[in-house]
């Protein structure tokens, strides 16, 4: 009995090392950068020697689009600014700006909702079958891979919200702001780096 007590003692000791959290986001980018990494390479290569893809510049994309480009940036801006604001102890500040990324990730989704009908109605309006299954789809996977990640960190902003409404964090203790910051700025750089390739490539 004494030698099950002793294992119960060492089990219940037991605690993660500081910064395992920041380590396993990292990681984590690191598998999602992978994928979209590999999903535009893809979809360069496939609009750039595609034998059935239309000319360059002949696509035009939904300007929602364009408005989800000016949310998502405004999202990372409001996040850098919470994270700035709970450093400072700035518990009010810090509120206001996680709640206002959340709706902003929210908003994203639901702008992204009629630019992937478009997309869709694009498809079947397309002049022929072959590019409008070879583009517009492959554009309309993209996207929709892109909005559900998206979706992700709406779930997870809105834990983090919740938590600081109730005073979770502070000015020593700020992992989750710092979480979804880190991923909320990843997800803007994917973005950006995916519409201003497929701007570039129409």
């Amino acid at each position: 009995w004494g030698e099950v007590r002793v294992m119960t003692q060492m089990r219940t000791d037991h605690s993660v090392p500081a910064g395992t959290a920041l380590v396993g986001m990292w990681l984590g980018l690191a598998s999602l950068a992978m994928l979209f990494l590999s999903s535009m390479v893809g979809y360069i290569i496939i609009r750039l020697t595609g034998t059935t893809m239309p000319a360059l510049a002949s696509v035009s994309l939904p300007w929602l689009l364009w408005l989800s480009t000016v949310v998502v940036l405004a999202g990372s801006m409001t996040i850098h600014l919470a994270l700035g604001a709970i450093r400072l102890e700035r518990q009010a500040e810090t509120r206001k700006w996680i709640w206002l990324t959340l709706a902003l990730a929210v908003l994203f989704c639901l702008v992204q909702i009629p630019g992937l009908w478009q997309l869709v109605d694009a498809h079947f309006a397309a002049k022929d079958l072959e590019s409008r299954n070879h583009l517009y789809g492959l554009i309309f996977v993209l996207i929709l891979l892109h909005a559900l990640h998206v979706l992700g960190g709406v779930v997870n902003l809105a834990v983090v919200a919740v938590k600081t409404t109730r005073g979770a964090y502070d000015h020593e203790n700020y992992t989750g702001i710092r979480l979804s910051a880190m991923y909320w700025h990843f997800l803007d750089i994917v973005w950006i780096v995916m519409f201003g390739t497929m701007l570039a490539l129409g």
